[in-house]
């Protein structure tokens, strides 16, 4: 079968109102009932919230999932010396972590939801601040019924924006408005050089201008090495906040959806990867499950000789298990019935030939 996209599973670009992508994604408009506070970063977003809750009360011990985005672990490191790890299966869903079993009432607990998997229970008192990271769930249920004090997501995971994320407290009103007054040069060339990527890799999808390919690849590792200096949290501008604004209420999850249903009714059965998915969850994307590094190489090698693009989610994150090395490939609004009909066939070849 020949594929009809250009790419499958890789790096958003720019999207205008007019192209098929945007018309299909805002047929899915929600109403959020949340009072949130807009950051250019996932990172700037989690270092202020706990710089504000910091400031207001001693803190004894911050939590972080064992499982967790690296650079996020070493912004946290980078400006705190009271963390401590908390033991977690990102892959099992069955059981809730109890975080009353290690932490107290003075601590700072981070609880992430797995790829949109992950459910959460505490109690509604004596325990710790709890803060909840959506950002692989943007728009789950868990995420619009939560009774975390805070949550977090970082938006440019899910949507065609090149920085983007928010905060906010379920079940109230009180906005938390929480920023550095200073300037943050690193994020602000960050967002300008996500932004050139966008409008370039658009050229490559759109208008087949295969010459900017080496050239949008190379502002995306920039972009991504600014973020990675930024250290801050200033306000963003108006102009930020309506295009993330614009994007943030289109719910990309019942295309994910129907995307999925067809995967998983013609994906062959193999010994080589599990399928992580929940029974009436849609999760972030096909997530693939692989015990064998060399498999989850040759995997790697195969899908993106044709032209699929899937994400290791995480490169530099370790877990005690068997089963460790996770692929997400995107299967969203950018993407067809036709596109994943290519995308299921390369995946039950790959498996034929290893048999």
């Amino acid at each position: 079968m020949q594929k009809l996209n250009k790419e499958i599973g890789s790096s958003f670009y720019e999207l205008h109102e007019s192209d098929r992508e945007f018309q299909i994604l805002k047929q899915h408009l929600v109403t959020l009932d949340l009072n949130f506070t807009y950051y250019y970063s996932g990172r700037n977003a989690i270092l202020a919230l706990l710089k504000n809750i910091t400031s207001g009360q001693t803190i004894n011990t911050i939590w972080l999932p064992e499982y967790y985005c690296d650079t996020v672990v070493n912004l946290v490191l980078f400006n705190f010396n009271n963390i401590k790890y908390y033991s977690i299966n990102p892959f099992e869903f069955d059981e809730e972590i109890d975080v009353t079993t290690f932490a107290t009432h003075n601590d700072i607990v981070i609880l992430n939801n797995y790829w949109g998997l992950s459910t959460f229970s505490y109690p509604d008192k004596n325990r710790p601040i709890i803060i909840e990271d959506y950002s692989h769930a943007w728009l789950s249920q868990q995420s619009l019924n939560s009774n975390a004090d805070y949550c977090i997501c970082s938006l440019r995971k899910t949507y065609p924006i090149p920085l983007g994320a928010v905060t906010w407290k379920p079940n109230s009103n009180k906005k938390i408005n929480f920023y550095e007054y200073t300037i943050d040069k690193p994020v602000l060339k960050a967002l300008d050089t996500f932004s050139k990527y966008m409008s370039l890799k658009r050229l490559f999808i759109k208008n087949n201008k295969e010459h900017v390919k080496e050239a949008y690849l190379s502002l995306l590792d920039d972009g991504e090495a600014l973020l990675n200096i930024s250290n801050n949290y200033i306000k963003p501008t108006d102009i930020f906040v309506d295009l993330v604004k614009k994007y943030m209420c289109l719910n990309p999850n019942p295309i994910k959806d129907k995307h999925l249903k067809y995967i998983f009714k013609h994906l062959n059965k193999t010994p080589y990867f599990k399928i992580i998915k929940r029974e009436g969850v849609t999760p972030f994307g096909l997530l693939l499950l692989f015990n064998d590094l060399n498999l989850f190489h040759s995997f790697k090698k195969h899908m993106i000789s044709n032209h699929i693009y899937p994400a290791h989610l995480w490169p530099n994150t370790n877990i005690i298990s068997n089963w460790k090395y996770l692929f997400n490939i995107h299967v969203d609004y950018r993407y067809n019935i036709e596109d994943m009909s290519y995308l299921v066939e390369k995946i039950n070849l790959w498996s034929k030939n290893n048999v």
